[in-house]
């Protein structure tokens, strides 16, 4: 799909009540090629496919559009079934990202119209995705995330003369642009240097989707922001909505000298205070990864959206 595929789900997809990352039409454009995504538009619905991993290979769930106010659903799984079954030849099928409500949605209707499939469900805590309220993340109440209220103090006391720039697509500029990617690229060479060679490759390729978002803001509604300290960028975010209710965070960095002090901590609390028309922040997985699953718990999530993969058997 190229740009103008994009422009035009932009208006036609209907993402209410949707709370998972894979839904971000964001993170569709930035992860295509990286997650191996194939998106194909049917006439009430989008079909999505991934080659990533074990437990992300395979057809979502379809997003309507909003072309039909009030869709029959059970219509919608019945095209998309008989698609990814190709009119029932296939008799093995890779499903992914399914939260607990489509599982049982899909499971309910294949067992009411095609009982002969079975489907077998599995899930992987990696893929979870983290969110929380808006309001306890900027206003970090009570004792549970005191902590955070300390790591900010002390990011403050350590650097006097340090400022937040919040950005999107009516202020954003050359030098917002420049010094966004002199943070990712200062990022990066702090952390090629501590590993190997294929995780240097995945920060590149994050690198050039950062990139990628900076050069298409206007289509997919990023907005972000920067930290700096003595005018110096040292931190940055950047993120778009997966519906009114919903944004997704898509990138948070910080370079390891004011990450030290608290900078993570307040990157993320400045830019969530220009974040008060959406209900939730999505803060994505945590990727298998101890510290980032233990980061993440520390804000005391509202909800941790488990995602499922399944394989659609025939008897």
């Amino acid at each position: 799909m190229d740009i103008s595929d994009f422009e035009y789900l932009k208006h036609q997809l209907n993402f209410s009540g949707l709370f998972g990352s894979d839904n971000s039409l964001g993170n569709l454009f930035l992860l295509k090629d990286r997650y191996k995504i194939e998106l194909e538009r049917h006439t009430s619905y989008l079909l999505r496919k991934f080659d990533y991993s074990d437990s992300i290979r395979g057809y979502t769930f379809p997003i309507f559009f909003n072309e039909d106010a009030s869709p029959n659903e059970d219509s919608v799984l019945r095209d998309y079934f008989l698609h990814i079954t190709e009119n029932q030849k296939k008799s093995n099928i890779s499903l992914c990202l399914f939260t607990e409500n489509q599982k049982k949605q899909f499971d309910t209707f294949i067992t009411n119209n095609f009982p002969d499939y079975k489907i077998g469900w599995g899930t992987n805590p990696a893929d979870g995705d983290y969110i929380y309220l808006q309001s306890d993340l900027e206003n970090l109440p009570g004792k549970k995330l005191q902590k955070k209220k300390n790591h900010i103090s002390k990011f403050h006391r350590t650097f006097a003369n340090e400022s937040f720039v919040y950005f999107n697509k009516s202020n954003f500029s050359t030098k917002i642009y420049t010094d966004f990617l002199m943070v990712a690229d200062n990022w990066i060479n702090e952390q090629t240097g501590k590993n190997s060679d294929s995780e240097t490759h995945i920060y590149q390729s994050e690198r050039t989707s950062i990139e990628s978002a900076l050069n298409h803001i206007s289509l997919f509604d990023f907005s972000g922001g920067l930290l700096y300290v003595e005018e110096t960028p040292v931190a940055i975010t950047l993120a778009s909505k997966i519906s009114d209710e919903v944004l997704d965070i898509h990138f948070e960095k910080c370079l390891s000298t004011e990450a030290a002090f608290g900078g993570y901590a307040v990157i993320n609390n400045e830019f969530i205070k220009h974040c008060s028309n959406f209900k939730y922040i999505n803060r994505e997985e945590d990727l298998g990864i101890e510290g980032l699953r233990k980061a993440k718990l520390s804000y005391k999530p509202e909800i941790i959206l488990d995602k499922y993969y399944g394989r659609l058997i025939k008897d």
